[in-house]
């Protein structure tokens, strides 16, 4: 076993113990609460529990053409179909916490058969639209977290509270941040000073700057495109509000003791960023920030409820790429072999570095002729 999968299955192992102790605890509060039992036994709004499937579903397909979106403004050979096929199944290996296949580099690996030779600006793509999607929210994070209510902080146990306070201080301090360095790294010069490349074996920071650094150097030219990226990230991300909202009005929980419309922009977005760690950390936050926006008297685990239909509902979307896999299995079996083997090669941005794009390709804006996630 090379030692690219030895360190992967260590990671692997590592994202399941903390997974299964974030779960058993979960689980652990769950039982020990009657009223989460009362809740989950009532009678459910199978309809319009049923209607936050095609709304997750439509965020997920959404997500998928923007990272097209940036595939084409390089000029890539990739048309809908094959974007289709990668982003579902990116997404299918992104819920199988036993793979050692990263999603994200399923997405490259895919877009690279079709270009082999324009590497550079595949990862790049998949690397733009994953950092664009998390800076869209960040972006809606920070601006509902300064809408949370003291009021309902107050009602809080102090561990609880001080939690979330601390959570939504870091979620506006890393917002501040990726803005700031944002609107420097559009400065024309910027992103091609030497000092990027110095900076390129910086422990820990390092790699991730280089590669940053060589996708903005791809992108630089099109600023409209960022700017497309971002609001399509925010209309996916209210889809996902949306959906946790109709989940919150069907899985039975009084009237009166639901949360109001805006509060699910308080909980979503830091549960969704919460949902980039191993799982039980997306259930641990959103049921945290469900009872701190809840009205008093409201289930404490209300929110535990809705991450596993949430969660259940994922599943079923993956099934989508069950179905792309099927269809395409020797192709993508071939990639899957291939990220095993050699992922970290495979995501490098280059190999000295991002290049320029040859003349005229960061302007193509039509799809190129036929040779994932947000």
């Amino acid at each position: 076993m090379s030692a690219v999968q030895t360190k992967k299955l260590i990671g692997t192992a590592l994202k399941v113990s903390l997974s299964a102790a974030l779960i058993g605890y979960l689980a652990w509060q769950a039982y020990h609460d009657q009223r989460f039992y009362d809740l989950a036994t009532k009678p459910k709004n199978w309809p319009l529990l049923f209607c936050a499937l095609p709304i997750c579903l439509t965020a997920v397909t959404v997500t998928i053409l923007r990272w097209q979106m940036f595939v084409r403004t390089l000029g890539l050979a990739f048309t809908t179909r094959d974007a289709l096929r990668a982003g579902f199944v990116s997404y299918l290996l992104l819920l199988a916490p036993l793979g050692l296949v990263g999603g994200d580099s399923i997405k490259a690996l895919m877009l690279i058969h079709r270009n082999p030779r324009r590497k550079t600006e595949a990862v790049a793509s998949v690397l733009v639209d994953r950092v664009i999607g998390l800076y869209a929210l960040l972006l809606l994070a920070a601006v509902a977290s300064m809408f949370l209510k003291q009021s309902l902080l107050d009602a809080l146990a102090p561990l609880e509270r001080t939690t979330i306070v601390n959570l939504c201080r870091a979620v506006q301090s890393i917002t501040l941040i990726s803005t700031t360095g944002l609107i420097v790294m559009l400065f024309p010069g910027v992103t091609e000073s030497r000092l990027w490349d110095l900076l390129e074996h910086t422990p820990l920071v390092g790699p991730v700057l280089h590669k940053l650094v060589g996708a903005m150097r791809v992108y630089r030219r099109r600023l409209d495109i960022l700017l497309a990226g971002i609001g399509i990230s925010l209309a996916i991300h209210l889809l996902y509000v949306s959906a946790v909202a109709v989940m919150a009005a069907s899985i039975g929980i009084a009237p009166e003791h639901q949360p109001p419309f805006g509060s699910m922009f308080v909980i979503v977005p830091p549960s969704m960023i919460a949902g980039a760690l191993p799982i039980g950390a997306y259930e641990l936050t959103l049921n945290l920030l469900f009872r701190s926006v809840s009205p008093a008297g409201a289930p404490e685990n209300a929110g535990l409820l809705i991450a596993l239909a949430f969660r259940i509902i994922q599943l079923c979307i993956a099934s989508i790429g069950v179905g792309y896999w099927l269809t395409s299995r020797s192709e993508v079996s071939e990639v899957v072999h291939e990220a095993q083997q050699e992922p970290a090669e495979t995501l490098e941005a280059g190999e000295q570095g991002v290049t320029d794009l040859p003349p005229g390709a960061a302007s193509h804006a039509s799809p190129a002729a036929p040779g994932p996630r947000g």
